[in-house]
């Protein structure tokens, strides 16, 4: 029987692998016009225990007949409700660029919830909430929004020589841009779970010095590791996941849920 539950899980996550009993689960929230499809060879690189679901955002590949989101919490409460189901098991999530932002507040929101049910979670190449400036790059046309976007990453460039594709992608890319420039949070508030912060050394966006100001969003374990690369350091991917594995929580000891 599909339920309004597992309707909206369908909808918004994407099973990277299949795992019968996941000592762990990894949920992934793609960058600024990213898609599911960006953590589909994670699994590779983890144990063979960890289940990897990533998100799939409104407006692009099977989802391009919705809306992109409009505002961060059109994206916040519908994935809390997809994760509804995992609550009580082994959850982390990880997210990058903007969807470091969403992984943060997908945390808040299922700790606003639940309590402490979020046992890692890890941002990267993003700055934290409480310092974001004013964005104005979905206002960029769409000839300066593609040199934008190669100045992020140059591995982009294969996409952007096709002119079908960026007509596909180039409105959600937009639309992400705007997410992004409307979201703040301020002040910092901090989540209960332990927090790891992921970023690449040559970042044109993101410094080092500015990966350590999510020290603020953590309530307790805290740390930070930077990886050779620019913005897009991750699409090396081994050397990330082989830093993330170790973190990763395993099953919970039996006793009272923590509020």
């Amino acid at each position: 029987m599909t339920t309004a539950r597992t309707r909206s899980q369908s909808s918004w996550l994407r099973a990277c692998n299949r795992v019968t009993r996941p000592r762990s689960r990894l949920v992934c929230a793609p960058h600024a016009g990213g898609t599911a499809h960006a953590y589909r060879s994670w699994p590779a690189a983890l144990p063979d225990d960890v289940e990897v679901l990533a998100v799939q955002y409104p407006g692009r590949q099977d989802r391009l007949a919705e809306p992109p989101a409009g505002t961060m919490d059109d994206l916040v409460r519908p994935i809390a409700d997809a994760l509804a189901p995992f609550v009580g098991e082994p959850l982390a999530l990880f997210g990058h660029s903007m969807g470091a932002s969403v992984a943060y507040e997908v945390t808040l929101e299922l700790e606003r919830r639940h309590g402490r049910v979020v046992d890692l979670l890890t941002v990267s190449g993003s700055c934290a909430p409480h310092r974001r400036e004013e964005e104005d790059r979905h206002e960029l046309d769409d000839a300066e929004l593609v040199e934008e976007l190669r100045r992020l990453d140059d591995s982009f460039d294969d996409l952007l020589a096709v002119p079908e594709l960026l007509d596909l992608v180039l409105p959600s890319i937009r639309a992400d841009f705007r997410l992004v420039s409307l979201y703040r949070r301020t002040p910092a508030v901090p989540v209960r779970a332990p927090l790891l912060v992921f970023g690449g050394t040559g970042d044109p966006d993101v410094s080092p010095e500015e990966l350590r100001e999510w020290r603020a969003c953590a309530g307790g374990d805290f740390d930070t590791r930077t990886f050779p690369g620019d913005h897009f350091y991750l699409t090396d991917e081994r050397p990330v996941l082989e830093a993330l594995a170790p973190r990763l929580p395993g099953p919970r000891p039996p006793g009272p849920h923590v509020p």
